[in-house]
């Protein structure tokens, strides 16, 4: 028995659809999972850059905060021998 590698796929007759000319319908609860999950990849995108800047503000305001302070902190009794 000899199989022809070159020829194309042909689907036997019992798996071919009813109606060729029909586009398959999806549910309603799939359509509304494909929106949840896009949506939900949105916002956790924004949640993340927003985070994300939020830090980068509050680092670059500690920094600042940080260099306003000239003299260490010690006391009398540290410094004594």
């Amino acid at each position: 028995m000899s199989i022809d590698t070159n020829a194309p796929y042909k689907v036997p007759e019992k798996y071919q659809p009813k109606n060729k000319n029909v586009e398959p319908k999806m549910k309603k609860s799939a359509v509304f999972m494909i929106f949840l999950g896009w949506f939900l990849n949105a916002v956790i995108t924004i949640a993340i850059g927003a985070a994300i800047v939020f830090g980068i503000i509050k680092i670059i305001e500690a920094v600042n905060s940080g260099n306003q302070k000239t003299e260490p902190e010690t006391s009398v009794e540290t410094n004594q021998a």
